[in-house]
């Protein structure tokens, strides 16, 4: 097994490929033959066994706002396993990568959006209810600001000292 971390640009035509197929098997609804659901991530973690990929993590490196303060934060966005490679802890093992760069270059914490939310709790984060403010965008258009309370979805991970806070979210950017 082959992990890699790959900064967006670093990846070919293969690699898209092949992660744009992944996606539309673990998330039905998914764009179809497309590597990103809303916008291109900075950077992914890719998890290879003999040549086919069996493990993909896109991440947004960003500041929010929240309540007040200035965070760094790595977003993480369309963590999936392939079916025959599950419940062999890949996806907390790209949790645990995430993490410790992420302790290693000043990120203050890890965000996501998650319906199920066993794996993030086992792996550090907790679920958070915050109001919210994030840029809409539906298929390559900007359509304007959401403002919402995400009490079931919205998950963070503290990777330092500061403390995340209950009031106003801005993600500064799209959703994740």
């Amino acid at each position: 097994m082959e992990l890699q971390r790959l900064e967006e640009f670093q990846i070919d035509d293969r690699a898209e490929s092949q992660i744009a197929a992944l996606l539309g098997q673990c998330f039905p609804g998914y764009p179809e033959g497309r590597a990103y659901f809303k916008q291109l991530p900075d950077f992914r973690y890719l998890c290879w066994e003999g040549g086919q990929l069996i493990a993909h993590m896109a991440v947004e490196h960003r500041m929010v706002y929240n309540d007040g303060e200035v965070f760094r934060i790595f977003g993480i966005a369309d963590l999936c396993v392939a079916e025959a490679f599950q419940h062999r802890k890949l996806a907390s093992r790209l949790i645990s990568e995430l993490s410790i760069l992420g302790q290693n270059h000043r990120i203050d914490f890890l965000l996501l959006m998650a319906k199920d939310h066993g794996l993030y709790l086992n792996n550090g984060f907790e679920l958070v209810a915050n109001d919210c403010q994030w840029l809409i965008i539906q298929e390559h258009r900007a359509l304007g600001i959401a403002h919402r309370r995400v009490p079931s979805s919205l998950m963070v991970k503290p990777l330092g000292r500061k403390q995340w806070r209950p009031g106003f979210l801005d993600l500064l950017g799209h959703v994740f």
